[in-house]
């Protein structure tokens, strides 16, 4: 399993071809509530039409959606700490994007941020 990343889904909405292909394949994917709430953002600082806002959200129609629960915060705040510890800081989107994947026992994530996630112990990233 892989999560996708909002780099990702962002190019999907956008309809990339390398995006689509990989959205195509059979194998399971998902994302976290964290990518939703990123990529929902942007489309509303777009000032995206709501029938273009009803579109982005079938893609999610097709994808599980992890959330936040109590293992996944704990985890996200591990991983936080231990990066600011080290001087590798990232976002707090991106630590809780791998610690819900994490704590699921998910560790691949999918996504053009790669700088970010291979700093992450346990996270395999994908380029697509």
């Amino acid at each position: 399993m892989k999560v996708l990343d909002t780099t990702f889904l962002i190019d999907l909405s956008r309809g990339n071809e390398d995006a689509l292909k990989l959205i195509e394949s059979k194998s399971p994917l998902l994302t976290t509530q964290i990518n939703m709430y990123e990529l929902m953002r942007g489309l509303f600082l777009r000032g995206m039409s709501l029938p273009k806002l009803r579109e982005v959200m079938e893609v999610f129609e097709d994808l599980r959606v992890l959330s936040l629960d109590n293992n996944s915060i704990i985890k996200s705040a591990e991983i936080s700490a231990e990066l600011i510890k080290s001087g590798k800081e990232i976002s707090d989107c991106d630590c809780l994007t791998a610690g819900i994947a994490l704590s699921k026992g998910v560790d691949i994530v999918v996504t053009r941020n790669q700088e970010h996630f291979k700093r992450i112990r346990g996270i395999k990233v994908q380029n697509y």
